[in-house]
């Protein structure tokens, strides 16, 4: 019945509620997505005539209408069989017809073979975007099963103005695995599925020999070959054709990173330079060794073009570290990346991040740790922002969690993210099953669209914008305090040197008060939450100044506030 949208002339869509309904927030809320997407809108107005409606359209040449009747249903039957009847006997040219409804008058309308969707209130993105052609810009496969773009890079400009959806996904047995990722690549409702491996293949994968007498399902899926991977990547293949993508590991991550590639084509690699290794005893080497194997990973995924997400940062604001230490990190995880020669970094933001911050504060770090990068950004470095919620954030009461996870969501939204990594409700009491993400995104779907239309600018709070600043000169101290290291240690390019790395823990220049007593890392810094911001203090619990801690530290402060001295921070690359 419906002609396609390659005639791109006509993107206008008319819409109206007919009959005596004078319920229109359905059809304004679906031009406010068709909007979104190029589309220009005429909305006639409630309670309109069927043939007022369709000459409007027949003489603007409109690609699409939209009708909605949310009355009485049988009523709204006979008003449809009256539609359908102009339409077919009106010699009118062929467009296409939605419809908006009760669910009740939704399977008459849709037996009717007349209109190309019938929306019933509460559809996802998603569900949306394709009625409106945006799957024109998928390629390859056929009509029946319509290929997604394979590549990050592809998907986010095929989702924009809407984040990509990922999500955290791992059951403790590979069929529950193998069936969770089915399902939610059916639903179409997420964009990447992030496979949690169990901490055995974390350490083991490359060694079955040792793998073979671990235990699985402890923390994830016991992936113990190239075979599941690829049983996982088949699986994964069926609806909107999700994106996989999986952790680095902890050791052999060369090796990991060749097979990924090769199995579920992995959407991007998630390396840290710090973590996963003596630090924080997730993995098994020394932490010089554990850096310079993390450099050799990130360089080799440079090499093959695929993104890198370097999430060192909430790993220090999980540790309590101060904001400021974590804004520093930002920039030097970022400046990793662009010196080794990855093209597309995905910068992870973590929201409510360390427990006890206010969103006031919280959000202040996030703009802070965004515009310490950009000044790395240019025609050879792109950096796509990925938000996600705080995992300690979530209470483990249901519905506390879903309104939690409505907070987080919109603050998130106010920084425009590329990516959203959706942190089910369920996870502060279990791990989520499908059933679970696939109803996190579907909750989240109403507020990341109502906050494409009309958020308040939250950042130009001036108590926001002022703890900001802030933060951006506590942390340029901090960078030029590391400047001055290198420089006294005679190093020109501290960047991608992973005996300098390890010294700034050493030296407890990078500290967090949750890495005391560990192997690695001083644990000696000292910090409060004071107005809802992480701040280092001193013996008596009074916020200090970063170039106050950093002389206590033994670091040559004298020169750090002098042009000279801003200029080994290289904010110019």
């Amino acid at each position: 019945m419906a002609e396609g949208l390659e005639d791109k002339k006509r993107r206008l869509i008319v819409g109206a509620s007919i009959g005596e309904c004078i319920h229109v927030a359905g059809v304004l809320n679906f031009f406010q997505v068709a909007e979104s997407v190029g589309y220009k809108t005429k909305f006639l107005g409630p309670a309109v005539k069927i043939d007022e409606i369709l000459d409007f359209a027949e003489k603007h040449n409109a690609g699409i209408v939209a009708i909605s009747y949310r009355l009485t249903p049988a009523i709204g039957r006979k008003h449809l069989e009256g539609f359908a009847k102009a339409v077919l006997e009106g010699g009118r040219r062929p467009r296409r017809y939605l419809l908006g409804c009760l669910p009740e008058l939704a399977d008459d309308a849709r037996k009717m073979e007349l209109f190309d969707a019938v929306f019933t209130g509460g559809e996802t993105i998603d569900e949306v975007l394709p009625v409106l052609g945006v799957d024109e810009h998928k390629g390859g496969g056929s009509e029946d099963v319509p290929r997604y773009p394979g590549d990050l890079i592809g998907r986010v400009a095929y989702k924009q103005p809407y984040p990509v959806l990922r999500a955290h996904f791992g059951l403790p047995s590979m069929q529950e695995t193998l069936d969770g990722v089915a399902a939610l690549a059916e639903a179409s409702i997420l964009d990447v599925i992030s496979l949690a491996p169990d901490q055995a293949a974390q350490e083991w994968l490359q060694h079955p020999d040792v793998l073979a007498s671990k235990s699985g399902g402890a923390g994830g899926v016991p992936i113990r070959s190239r075979a599941d991977l690829e049983a996982i990547y088949r699986r994964s293949q069926r609806g909107n054709h999700p994106l996989l993508r999986i952790y680095s590991g902890t050791q052999d991550l060369v090796k990991n990173g060749e097979l990924f590639s090769e199995t579920i084509h992995n959407a991007w690699a998630a390396i840290p330079v710090f973590w996963y290794s003596e630090l924080d005893g997730r993995g098994p080497s020394v932490l010089v060794d554990a850096i310079s194997e993390h450099f050799d990973a990130i360089r080799w995924h440079a090499a093959k073009g695929i993104p890198v997400e370097i999430n060192d940062p909430h790993q220090w604001g999980l540790r309590m570290a101060p904001d400021h230490i974590v804004v520093t990190d930002a920039y030097l995880v970022a400046r990793v990346a662009r010196t080794i020669g990855v093209k597309t970094f995905i910068q992870q933001l973590m929201f409510n991040t360390p427990a006890g911050c206010s969103f006031k504060m919280d959000l202040a770090r996030i703009l802070a740790m965004i515009e310490i990068v950009q000044p790395l950004v240019d025609e050879t470095f792109t950096i796509l922002k990925e938000t996600r919620a705080g995992l300690g954030y979530f209470s483990p009461r249901e519905e506390a969690a879903m309104g939690q996870l409505c907070a987080s969501t919109m603050m998130q939204m106010s920084v425009r993210p590329h990516i959203m990594h959706v942190v089910s409700y369920c996870e502060g009491d279990h791990a989520a099953r499908p059933q679970d993400v696939i109803k996190s995104c579907k909750i989240i779907g109403r507020v990341i669209q109502d906050s494409l239309h009309g958020l308040p600018d939250m950042a130009a709070d001036p108590i926001v914008r002022a703890r900001k600043n802030d933060l951006l000169a506590e942390a340029t101290t901090l960078l030029a305090g590391i400047a001055a290291h290198a420089k006294a240690r005679g190093i020109s390019d501290p960047y991608a040197n992973p005996e300098f790395h390890a010294s700034l823990v050493e030296s407890g220049i990078l500290d967090a008060p949750h890495l005391k007593g560990g192997k690695a890392g001083r644990g000696e810094i000292m910090v409060k939450i004071v107005d809802g911001a992480c701040k280092s203090v001193d013996a008596s619990g009074t916020p200090m100044k970063e170039i106050d801690r950093l002389k206590a530290l033994g670091v040559d402060t004298g020169g750090i506030d002098t042009p000279s001295a801003r200029e080994l921070l290289a904010f110019k690359v």
